[in-house]
């Protein structure tokens, strides 16, 4: 694979510019074919002046997109070839038209047949493959998106949430965060009712679960001193074979090469404060997480999630957590969904 297609997008510029450069070299090699002296930048004026006996400079400019200076400098080129001439309008001085020379029509009927040959011979080539790539129609395509994309604005956001991941910390519970960490618990169950974990033991003795006990495992999400999202995971003992519920398919044990004996789970809930959240900031928790229930070999993770939180279910999707099942609330409506994920080590 050449380096243009491994960089992708930062190659986007210098790979146009070479499909560019290589089109301007073939017709440049097509008029040299035919005697013709022809520069390739004196096309678009000529092409506007087929079309139609005069134009003004400011008409130009807004065909071919560009300043008024760029136009009045393309035609000016020409002028001093001797192939245009510049007017003024007795009307209003201040506009300029420009007409072909008699030297400007003979170049003119010189360069169209070249025109004509291009043009049919680009539909020739879409005949030979039907199924190919449309090469005009991929061009336009490609002008209608770029224009649509603010590339400035794009990547100065960009940057600048980089400068904020690079200021966040993910660290272990300490006492120092419990209240901050409790409103954030608050702020969560109040939007996710229904996606209460099995284990809140947690949330009533934080202290305990985690730096007494040790069966529960929490990382917080800090910027700046201020926490703005938190995981916790609880962990529970290897599963006996009798007594196993339904979340885990045998076929996924089988899969994994691990048997019901040898599971040992871990309940996990993720929490980040909306004003300040993003997937930036879930995935870094939950990279740490796994990492870390990976050296406690823990072998299943599951996650209840509000069905509404699209968001983050797609993001637990990403990280290869499974749908396990879909619990419904009292009227019948599907609420929130489990889903789990099997370490191998």
């Amino acid at each position: 694979m050449s380096v243009y297609k491994k960089t992708g997008a930062l190659f986007l510029g210098t790979r146009l510019k070479r499909l560019s450069d290589k089109f301007f070299t073939d017709l440049s090699e097509i008029y040299k074919a035919e005697n013709i002296s022809f520069e390739i930048s004196w096309f678009p004026v000529f092409y506007l002046l087929d079309s139609q006996n005069e134009v003004t400079i400011s008409y130009i400019a807004r065909q071919l997109e560009i300043t008024h200076s760029g136009a009045s400098q393309m035609v000016t080129s020409l002028k001093k070839k001797g192939f245009v001439q510049i007017s003024k309008v007795c009307e209003d001085k201040r506009i300029k038209t420009v007409t072909l020379t008699v030297q400007g029509r003979e170049k003119l009927a010189q360069i169209k047949p070249i025109w004509h040959a291009l043009q049919e011979s680009m539909v020739d080539m879409d005949r030979v493959d039907p199924g190919g790539p449309k090469i005009l129609g991929l061009l336009d395509d490609l002008e209608e998106g770029m224009s649509g994309i603010n590339l400035v604005g794009l990547v100065q956001k960009k940057l600048c949430l980089n400068q904020v991941l690079e200021k966040i910390e993910i660290i272990e519970y300490t006492d120092a965060f419990h209240e901050t960490f409790m409103a954030l618990v608050l702020d969560w169950i109040s939007e996710n009712p229904e996606a209460m974990p099995e284990n809140i033991n947690w949330i009533n003795h934080t202290r305990q679960a985690v730096l007494e006990n040790q069966d529960t495992v929490v990382f917080l999400a800090v910027h700046q001193g201020v926490m703005i999202g938190a995981c916790v995971a609880t962990l529970n003992p290897k599963k006996d074979p009798e007594t196993h519920d339904s979340e885990l398919t045998q076929s996924e044990l089988t899969q994994s090469e691990l048997t019901l004996s040898e599971l040992t789970r871990s309940e996990l809930t993720l929490m980040v404060d909306k004003s300040r959240g993003s997937d930036h900031i879930v995935q870094m928790l939950l990279d740490k997480m796994v990492h870390e229930l990976e050296k406690r070999r823990v072998t299943c993770i599951s996650s209840k999630i509000d069905i509404n939180n699209s968001g983050l279910l797609k993001r637990f999707q990403k990280n290869k957590f499974k749908l396990m099942e879909i619990k419904e609330n009292g009227s019948g409506e599907n609420t929130c969904m489990r889903l789990s994920r099997i370490i191998v080590s």
